[in-house]
């Protein structure tokens, strides 16, 4: 009895072992605790310094936002529990540093998507690796038209302006007869990439609309003397008698705003007005030496500032920034704690973000550019911002602005030059022509009927049962041979 009494003990547990086994084999499900990397590169010890921290703020806050006041409620977490890991990298405004750092990003850091470059260059250098590596890339806030024209690739997306926003909205209040009503024109930009397609973009524009360019300058971002530029203008005024200049720049415009001003360039033709940020319009003001020189009332494209639109996004946003003492220029000791240039192309990338890994909570690639391209709407701060599927990217409303003194007592920008709405410019109205080549939906998955032979009969998990039921038979018949 003893001897039987074991072998039913035998019999019992490899019983078990044989239902539980598979369990062993079978892989276990993705777990929802793993971070979603999330790779930031801005400029922050050399290069385009100033522009870096405001990418970086709003796309924090946009994270916030987007984690629990879009329908989700897990801050800074997918809503299934994957907490979303923020990696910054130095781009040092350098396209070899930038590339190495983001092959460095993927490879070594495992960064699952790509996000900034402030700098255009730096921009373009980043894009073919995501494409290489097949990580989404989401770019902010650089502008150059040809990212998302000549130079697409599908794992590219930008939902902040490009260079064509500003030409539509620029050449609007220079040409159109409810504002200047001018024909003639000409250009100073910087010589790259942003320089380059605002150039072309602006110059199509104008001379869609009948007007006619006489002259283009391109200078280094870095130059402090632009007496030569100048001399070349005037010369080109001479002939042609410009009447409007056009100026496409970026970082440190007090040098390039100061010598305009110093050799009385305006007197020979129109200096186009622009809101661009708090700190760069109030660093051109104190630059200015020449009697009677100043930017204020200085009138034309603006792509954000704090308080033109007029949403509860934009609101939030600008809440946010004072609540949580948010200083965007605090590197240069100004403590007014605003929104500045590029936050809100920052907080809107976040939010697109957001929403597509929600809508795919495991990262594939193709399904998220599918998604992407399905035509998102999402209300950021500068409104309603539409994903273009054609060439990935995002519409919003555009600006003209007016440059003015704020007087107010108490303001967060008391006595310092900030944007004053002139007029809303809707998205349709400034969007860029698509140029990319692209057809989307070439990542939606596709389903098709087989008449091939039907898949054998038996799955992994079948197999392995039977194959635990076996061992258990042939242990039996051992046992009652060894009984016998």
């Amino acid at each position: 009895m003893k001897k039987i009494r074991t072998i039913s003990l035998s019999l019992s547990l490899l019983l078990l072992v044989s239902i539980f086994l598979p369990c062993f084999f079978v892989k276990p499900a993705a777990a929802q605790t793993t971070p979603i990397k999330i790779g930031i590169f801005t400029p922050e010890t050399a290069g385009l310094t100033a522009y870096g921290p405001w990418t970086k703020q709003g796309f924090e806050l946009g994270m916030v936002y987007a984690t629990t006041m879009m329908g989700y409620d897990n801050e800074n977490m997918t809503e299934a529990g994957r907490p979303y890991e923020l990696h910054y990298y130095d781009t040092k405004g350098s396209v070899v540093d930038a590339a190495t750092k983001a092959v460095e990003a993927i490879e070594t850091d495992g960064i699952d998507i790509l996000v900034g470059a402030t700098s255009s260059a730096v921009a373009a250098a980043i894009a073919p690796i995501a494409e290489d590596y097949e990580k989404l890339y989401f770019i902010s806030p650089a502008a150059a038209s040809s990212l998302t024209a000549e130079d697409f690739n599908p794992y590219i997306f930008r939902i902040a302006r490009n260079n064509w926003h500003d030409a539509y909205a620029g050449v609007t209040y220079a040409m159109d007869e409810n504002y200047l009503n001018y024909s003639r024109f000409a250009f100073l930009a910087a010589d790259y990439s942003f320089g380059y397609s605002g150039v072309q973009s602006m110059k199509s524009v104008i001379e869609d609309r009948g007007g006619s360019v006489h002259s283009i300058q391109y200078a280094s971002l870095w130059d402090t003397d632009f007496s030569q530029e100048i001399d070349a203008l005037k010369a080109a005024d001479a002939i042609w008698g410009i009447e409007y200049l056009f100026i496409i720049w970026a970082g440190n415009f007090a040098y390039l705003y100061n010598d305009l001003a110093t050799y009385n360039l305006a007197a020979d033709m129109e200096i186009a007005g622009a809101c661009i940020d708090i700190l760069s319009m109030n660093s051109i003001e104190a630059s200015l030496t020449a009697p009677g020189a100043t930017y204020i009332n200085s009138t034309g494209l603006c792509l954000y500032g704090y308080e033109l639109p007029n949403n509860a996004v934009n609101d939030w946003m600008v809440d946010q920034h004072v609540t949580r003492n948010i200083k965007p220029n605090g590197q240069y000791g100004l403590q007014y704690k605003v929104p500045e240039l590029f936050t809100a192309s920052g907080f809107a990338t976040a939010q697109f973000l957001v929403d597509v890994t929600n809508a795919i909570p495991d990262l594939n690639t193709g399904l998220m550019i599918n998604y992407l391209e399905s035509g998102v709407t999402i209300n950021t701060p500068k409104g309603p911002t539409y994903l273009r599927p054609e060439d990935h990217q995002g519409l919003a409303e555009m600006y003209i602005a007016k440059a003015v003194n704020d007087t107010r007592p108490g303001s967060e920008t008391e006595n310092l030059i900030i944007a004053e709405l002139v007029e809303i410019l809707d998205r349709n109205a400034v969007a860029p022509p698509i140029a990319s080549g692209y057809t989307p939906g070439g990542f939606a998955p596709t389903t098709t009927t087989t008449t091939t032979a039907p898949p054998p009969a038996f799955d992994y998990l079948t197999i392995t049962v039977i194959g635990g039921l076996g061992v258990v038979i042939i242990v039996l018949i051992v046992l009652l041979v060894r009984k016998k």
